[in-house]
Formats: C-alpha cells, structure tokens, sequence
C-alpha cells in the first residue's frame, strides 16, 4: 500500500485554508502533520525531515526566494496555493481539490539551466596569502582579453575589493542584490554591479564585517546564477572561514561553504613560506570535502627563500597528495602601486611576472566552457 504524502500547509490566515485543510483531512492518500502557524514553523518542521509537501500563501510573512530554497533542500515538494509563486523560486501552484497529486511532483532542483558563464572561487588560508589581489588580476586578465567578466567581493570577515580597484560608492552591491532576489526579482540582481572598466562589472562587498548576517547562502547563490547567464566569467573572492553551522543556526562561514560547493572551479591561494604553507596544509584539510579538486595557487614565490619551485610543489605534493597548479612570483613595487593607486596590477606594471602567469591562469579558465 502507498505511503499517504504528509503535508504542512502554512497559509496564515489565507482564504482557501480551510478548504485545503478539509480536503487534507479527508483524503486518504493525504495526511496533515502540522497547520504551521508561521514560516518560521514551517522551516523548523522542515527540518524534521518529517514532511513531503509544503503548501504556502505566498504573501505570508517572511516568504522569500531563502525559505524556498531551504524547504527544497530539506527534501520537502514546495507549493503555492492561490497565486503564483514563481518570482520567488515557487515551480509548482497546487489546485484545491487536486492536492494529493503534489505528491507525485519531484522536489525542485536549484540548477539553472542555459548558464553560460564559469563560476570561478578564488579562497585561501587565513594570513592574507594574496587572495583578494589574485581575484582582481584574474578578472582584470579575463576582461582584458575581451570575455564579460564580473567580480564578486562576497568576502565576510572584511572585504577589500573596492578599495583596491579604488571603488568610493559606499553602497554595497551584494546585499542589494540579494535584497531584490529574496522579495522574488532576481532580475535586478544585475543592477547592482558597478562597471570599473571594458567588459569587467564589480559587485560590492559588505560594508562593515558586522554585517555578515545579512547575507544568506541561498540568496547569494541565486544571485551569482544570474550573474553566470550574463557573463562569461564570474570571479568570487571568499572570506577564509569555512566552519560549519550549528543545527539551524546562521552561521558566518555558510555563503563561503555555499560559493566553493557551486563554483566550477576554486582557487586555493596560499604563501610560499613555512608560515603560509603550514596555513594552506591546515585549510584544505578544513574545507574537506571537496565537491571537486581545487587548484593550489602558491604566491610570493622568490629566490630568497632558498626554495626552487619544484622542491616547494614536491613538499606541498607530500603534505596534501596535490600539486600546485601555479606559482606566482612576487612583486612588492608593482602591488604597492596598484594599492595606492587603486588599479589593477596589470594597468601600472604591464611588464610584471605576477601579470604574465595570471594572465595564463586566466586564459586556461575561460578556455574551459
């Protein structure tokens, strides 16, 4: 005999509640586990794993694109009853009187379809190894060569991506976008981005670090897939944190885990140093699992050390079962310029090795469609 479908109607107070409570009660291939009395609820029954179905009002009070995603991700078929729910990432509109064929709908996936653009994480151990700079030579590399190109600063412990590239609007670009995808208009979510030059956009980072809470990870990742349909490249610089959370508790490092699980490829920056090689050993054992194989970008590389390349790839190949995909040497007065000029390094020292090998970094990416 079938499992009867269980179901968790949120309508709050909507019209046809009643209704779709008689027809859940009385059919028997239906049953009712809980009349959630708010979305919170609903989340919380959610996550019992205990529900197959979640009928919604799409005007109830704290709705939006997150709670949809989070429903799905829990396994739970989401439905809207009444009204469409599609601005808000709602696929399915139940019919009263035809409940119990929601059962037979499979869960919503969140892959877009037709996404043209590589979503490439740049990430790397604490001890600023170079990542945020990396993130800007990469897409100004890719700009460069005349591929469409963005670049996100979703960096929670403190991002610096506008200040460097010498961005003065104070507005932050991510939690207004996210913002507009989460009340269920993720086509605004490009009207975000600042254009710093041909062919390259800039989203805007938090303001203050304290601000991390804003962010939701299902909102940010609605967010880079429709920056990924407009672009060719999409470029992500990370906060190094990768714990995580507790229960249903909010955690800070949740959009950093959610942005190297979607990415195409991730970039794990670290040092050429004892100091930054032991960070880098340490962080790719935190962020274990990966969901693919990153690519190790060590930086500074400089004869003082006393290192050849082959000799650092060889340590780092018996400490992590990686080899380093690239080497990026270092170049203080060419990154102290950029800095205080707020430009790429590209712009003020064409001639740099730093520039060359990114640039190389950056054709192997967007050549990988």
């Amino acid at each position: 005999m079938t499992e009867p479908v269980r179901v968790a109607v949120a309508a709050c107070g909507a019209h046809w509640e009643a209704a779709a409570l008689d027809e859940v009660e009385h059919d028997p291939r239906l049953v009712l586990v809980r009349r959630c009395v708010d979305v919170a609820d609903l989340l919380a029954t959610a996550g019992t794993h205990r529900i197959d179905v979640a009928l919604l009002a799409v005007d109830s009070p704290g709705l939006d694109a997150a709670v949809v995603d989070r429903l799905a991700e829990s396994g739970v078929r989401v439905a809207s009853v009444g009204a469409d729910g599609t601005d808000l990432g709602i696929e399915h509109t139940a019919r009263l009187g035809e409940l119990a064929a929601m059962g037979a709908v499979p869960v919503q996936s969140r892959e877009a379809e037709g996404e043209p653009g590589r979503l490439v994480a740049v990430w790397g151990a604490t001890g600023a190894p170079g990542r945020s700079t990396l993130a800007v030579s990469l897409a100004a590399a890719a700009a460069a060569s005349g591929h469409h190109t963005a670049l996100v600063d979703a960096d929670v412990y403190g991002g610096s991506l506008s200040q460097l590239l010498g961005v003065l609007d104070e507005v932050s670009g991510i939690m207004a976008a996210c913002r507009d995808v989460n009340r269920g208009r993720p086509e605004a979510a490009t009207s975000h981005l600042l254009s710093v030059g041909p062919h390259w956009d800039l989203l805007t980072g938090l303001p203050r670090s304290d601000m991390w809470h804003h962010l939701r990870p299902e909102a940010l990742e609605r967010v880079l897939r429709a920056l990924c349909r407009d672009h060719e490249l999409v470029v992500v610089d990370c906060g190094f944190g990768v714990e995580a959370g507790f229960g249903q508790q909010p955690s800070r490092d949740q959009v950093t885990r959610r942005v190297l699980d979607l990415a195409d490829e991730v970039m794990v920056v670290g040092r050429v140093d004892p100091i930054g090689l032991a960070r880098l050993v340490r962080a790719l054992d935190d962020a274990e699992p990966w969901t693919r194989p990153p690519r190790l970008v060590l930086n500074g590389f400089r004869g003082a050390l006393g290192w050849t390349e082959r000799e650092v790839a060889q340590t780092v190949r018996e400490l992590t079962g990686q080899t380093p995909w690239a080497f990026l040497p270092q170049d203080g007065p060419g990154h102290d310029l950029a800095l205080m000029t707020g430009r790429p390094l590209r712009e003020v020292s064409p001639g740099s090795g730093y520039v060359s090998r990114v640039e190389r970094l950056a054709a192997d990416l967007v050549a990988v469609r």
